[in-house]
Parts: C-alpha cells; structure tokens; sequence
C-alpha cells in the first residue's frame, strides 16, 4: 500500500470465498473494498475510526454510488485506488476505484462520509480533518452531488425479508456494519434472478443505524424484464424507522 499525490493505493488478491457459483465476485465484495480502502487511508492519516474516537468523534457513511463494469473472478488481483475531495456541505465525499490486472476497470464510486459526535450524534464540520489529505489533480475530481433518487413507492412490492442480525454485523461503531445493508438487500432476491442477473449501479442511502437487538425488514419494489431489472430496497426496523434504501439496476448475465 502506498499513497501518491493524494492517492492512496493497494493490491489485493480476490480468494475464493469472495465469489459466487458462477466464478463472478459478489457485488457486496466490491463495498468491503471500498469501506478498507477509505478506513486504511484515514489511518495512514491518523483519522481513523479508532483514532477519531479517541477524540469523540467517528466516521459514518451516508450514500454510496457505484458503478460496477466488470466481475472479477478468481484467482485475481484488485488494484484499488482512493482519495477524498474536501468538504462538500457538511460531507467528506471520497470517490474509489478499482482495476483488474489488465487494466480493466472493474467499478468506480462515490461515498459520502460525515464526521459525528459521538455524544451527541451530530455532524461535526471539520477543516482540519479535510486538511489531513492531500490535493489531488483537479482532472480527477468528480462532482459530489450525486441528485434525489426515486423510491419506486408506486412499483409493485416484489420481495420481502428478515434477516437475523448477528454478532458478526456489528463493527467498530456499534452499529451494522453499512455492508450488511447491502447484503441483506442482496439476499432478499430469490436464487432464480440472482443466477440470471448482475447489478450494474447500486446507488445506497444510509439514513438511520441499526443495533444488535433490532428487528429489520428488507422489501424491494421494481421491474423485471429479459434484459435487466430496475429495484428499489429499504430497510425498516420495526419500529417504523426507515434504515437505509437504496436502488439498483441490473443486467441479464453475460460473464
């Protein structure tokens, strides 16, 4: 690992308990990577999750789009590249790519991370945070503003799931970790369309946090064709706060 211009930069080799029965990385694999890169980052910069803690302070993510063009399969190597942008509102947005061995680009994203307090679970805008990371070249900078999203309220309700939290979803923060989301919303479609089909943009909102004890349900809403699909996700705890949501499109499987 290293840091160049800005840049953070790492190698990391695809095992195969990272893909599906078709050979093909699990999307949520692509999310894991994106979460180290930034975590791994921000500790070479002495921000880190645990380092911020110490001050009372922590990192929570609230929206990630990506755009994923290619499945690795294994035996592979990802080479995953990071930088943050500065402050945009109260947010750090931080886009992340990563590369096959030929070069082909496998995904790219944007998230969107706020710094909190820890007492009192509010933003803290911080210049000195942002002031940690170094500039990038201006070629590489991506609009922040990644828009409203629709809901698909007025699509028909298509599956509906409850998965179990358990130990392992939880992580630094108390919290479900934000790839569970993900993944629970992965598991609540059936095996017939998960064989058929792969997501080509996850575009996922984290509004509220999830604790150990919680109670959640994941539906999803959308259409489905021969060539693709287009969902929407949320994820209610059973109290009636609204977790996460989020939308995705998919291809008919090629690979």
């Amino acid at each position: 690992m290293r840091i160049v211009d800005g840049i953070y930069r790492n190698q990391i080799e695809l095992n195969s308990h990272d893909v599906d029965t078709f050979n093909l990385v699990h999307p949520s694999h692509y999310f894991r990577i994106l979460q180290e890169a930034a975590g791994t980052h921000a500790y070479l910069k002495e921000v880190s999750i645990p380092q911020l803690q110490d001050r009372g302070k922590t990192w929570l993510v609230t929206r990630t789009r990506m755009e994923i063009f290619h499945y690795l399969s294994w035996p592979g190597t990802i080479e995953v590249e990071t930088w943050p942008q500065g402050l945009w509102k109260f947010y750090y947005p931080r886009v992340c790519r990563a590369n096959g061995e030929d070069g082909k680009l496998l995904f790219e994203a944007m998230s969107h991370w706020l710094v909190i307090n820890n007492e009192t679970q509010r933003p803290v805008r911080s210049e000195g945070i942002s002031d940690c990371f170094e500039e990038v070249n201006e070629e590489l900078y991506r609009d922040p503003d990644l828009g409203a999203r629709p809901n698909g309220e007025e699509l028909p309700l298509l599956y509906t799931y409850t998965p179990q939290i358990v130990y392992s979803d939880v992580d630094l923060n108390c919290h479900v970790n934000n790839v569970i989301y993900l993944e629970w919303m992965l598991e609540s479609l059936p095996f017939s369309f998960r064989d058929d089909y792969l997501p080509t943009v996850i575009d996922i909102s984290y509004r509220a946090q999830a604790f150990r004890e919680d109670k959640v349900t994941v539906t999803t809403r959308g259409t489905i064709s021969e060539e693709g699909a287009t969902l929407y996700h949320s994820i209610e705890e059973s109290k009636g706060v609204i977790i996460a949501t989020a939308g995705s499109e998919w291809r008919r499987k090629t690979q």
